[in-house]
């Protein structure tokens, strides 16, 4: 691999020591002169790259994004059925942030910035768009239960995935996702999928549960 192009190692630099303080200290106590010392850089190389405080954590929630959306691409590419592939996108995604920094401190911002921030917000809708075909599929596929809606069950889904990132990160510093993830799984369940399927996917989930997962770029960058 070549060398990176200074701007791009600097630019890098920046974004790195953002995502540690806002996993050490959270967003609002991570001053931009806290970054520009973590850094070791000037203040004039910052704002070279980010106008602002914002700028600079939207670019993080950017980057937790295609990581999140990479976890649950790859559950798609694989042989699962579509059901199967939420369940498994569920059980990455918990190892994910257990070991990615930025993906951790992604979804801090996401809360941070939901309500007046365009690429937090979109962030949401994307999320329920996506799994909302997911949950198509699974309904092409004969495993949805009749008359569940598919926007209803997506809605749900990621409603329930952000909650419990939130609840485990207060409870636990995030230790317990997977299990949380688990629980609620074998709570909905029987409200998504056929009652003759029902048993296969517990099944498929506790085995899915137990099971460690290479995710999607697990580097901690």
């Amino acid at each position: 691999m070549g060398r990176q192009p200074r701007s791009e190692v600097t630019r890098r630099k920046i974004i790195d020591s953002a995502v540690d303080l806002i996993n050490e200290i959270g967003y609002p106590a991570a001053g931009l002169a806290d970054i520009i010392e973590r850094a070791e850089l000037t203040k004039g190389a910052l704002y070279y790259h980010f106008d602002s405080k914002e700028a600079l954590a939207t670019v993080i929630i950017e980057e937790a994004m295609v990581l999140l959306h990479n976890v649950f691409q790859s559950a798609r590419d694989s042989e699962h059925s579509a059901m199967e592939s939420l369940i498994v996108g569920t059980f990455t995604t918990s190892d994910l942030l257990a070991t990615n920094r930025t993906a951790q401190a992604g979804t801090k911002l996401l809360r941070t910035f939901a309500g007046f921030n365009p690429t937090a917000r979109h962030s949401y809708v994307n999320f329920v768009d996506q799994f909302t075909s997911d949950i198509k599929r699974a309904e092409t596929d004969g495993d949805l239960r009749p008359g569940a809606d598919p926007a209803d069950v997506a809605n749900t889904l990621v409603a329930w995935i952000l909650g419990a990132e939130l609840m485990s990160s207060a409870a636990s510093d995030g230790n317990d996702l997977r299990e949380r993830f688990a629980r609620q799984w074998r709570v909905l369940m029987p409200a998504i999928v056929t009652a003759d399927s029902l048993d296969r996917h517990l099944a498929f989930m506790a085995a899915a549960s137990t099971r460690q997962t290479n995710t999607v770029e697990q580097t901690t960058t």
